[in-house]
């Protein structure tokens, strides 16, 4: 009897000491999870040109003093403290990330493509630390890895040259554009924020659906890659039209790169509306992808829009 009962004590010893460790490792299991996952950030990307033979030399990476609210504003900062000669706004995208998840955005210019990717590689509390590649007509512009940013600190990162660049002038008709080559210069500015709250994030962008619109559900060996923009038709505005704001469709975008369904969510002024459907049936896409095979898409489209017309 007393055998017995020395083998149970041990017997309830060994057991009690696997389950201390099963409920350790579950713990230290589940914290490493809320680190992973605890933040996420959303970061806003404005794409500007400018003019590198006319303007002072500046480094590659520069972290901001000054966080501002607008590209006007921006622009008046960076020309003014950095001296870039004939800055311009050509691109903005906010996307909300996790960390370690990759973000690329494509954007039509001059009949090319450039295009960024964004990845944090580490979001904390109060900093961010991403890599950042942006690529004009398969040409390499920008390749900078762990840059580090506060949580609302602006760092801008400088170029090469490429063709994307655009040069306005007074024509006999009025304002014309013309191509030409200039140099790249990016802003990036994070705000981290619980993972749970993040909006703008690229499921909220574009997700896979079947041919009348319903969500297709993504199992974990699922890839699917959203469509990329190849080319953008402007709004049109009559002359001396005076637009603000910014208009955010959403529609299907088909395996073969068309755009049906478009609904208006959000616009400063509903007169604008039809214009913008218009604008945005007219977009063409490399479309969507679902393990490797065209598939359709929901497509969102913020549309920014200045006095002299949109961007």
């Amino acid at each position: 009897m007393r055998t017995k009962m020395m083998w149970n004590d041990s017997h309830l010893y060994r057991m009690g000491a696997l389950l201390f460790i099963f409920i350790a490792t579950s713990i230290t299991a589940h914290a490493q999870l809320l680190r992973k996952n605890e933040y996420g950030v959303g970061v806003t990307v404005a794409i500007y040109q400018f003019d590198d033979t006319r303007s002072k030399q500046f480094t590659q990476v520069n972290a901001l003093k000054q966080t501002v609210s607008t590209a006007e504003e921006e622009i008046e900062y960076i020309s003014r403290n950095y001296g870039a000669e004939e800055l311009k706004i050509r691109h903005i995208r906010t996307i909300g990330l996790a960390e370690g998840e990759s973000f690329t955005d494509t954007q039509p210019m001059n009949d090319k493509i450039l295009s960024f990717t964004i990845t944090p590689r580490i979001i904390t509390k109060n900093d961010v630390t991403f890599d950042f590649v942006a690529r004009y007509d398969d040409q390499v512009l920008l390749d900078v890895k762990s840059v580090a940013a506060n949580s609302y600190e602006t760092v801008m990162l400088r170029g090469g040259q490429g063709g994307f660049g655009v040069r306005e002038f007074m024509g006999p008709n009025g304002p014309e554009r013309t191509p030409e080559k200039r140099a790249l210069l990016v802003t990036v500015t994070p705000a981290v924020q619980t993972a749970r709250s993040l909006a703008n994030k690229p499921s909220d962008i574009s997700r896979p659906t079947d041919q009348f619109g319903s969500k297709v559900e993504l199992g974990e060996s699922d890839t699917f890659i959203m469509p990329a923009l190849i080319n953008r038709t402007p709004l049109k505005f009559p002359p001396g039209a005076r637009v603000s704001g910014s208009i955010t469709l959403t529609g299907i975008i088909t395996p073969e790169g068309r755009v049906t369904n478009v609904r208006v969510l959000d616009t400063p002024d509903a007169a604008f509306n039809p214009k913008a459907i218009e604008a945005f049936r007219q977009y063409r896409f490399n479309p969507a992808k679902l393990n490797g095979r065209p598939t359709y898409a929901t497509y969102r489209e913020t549309i920014i829009l200045n006095k002299e017309g949109p961007l």
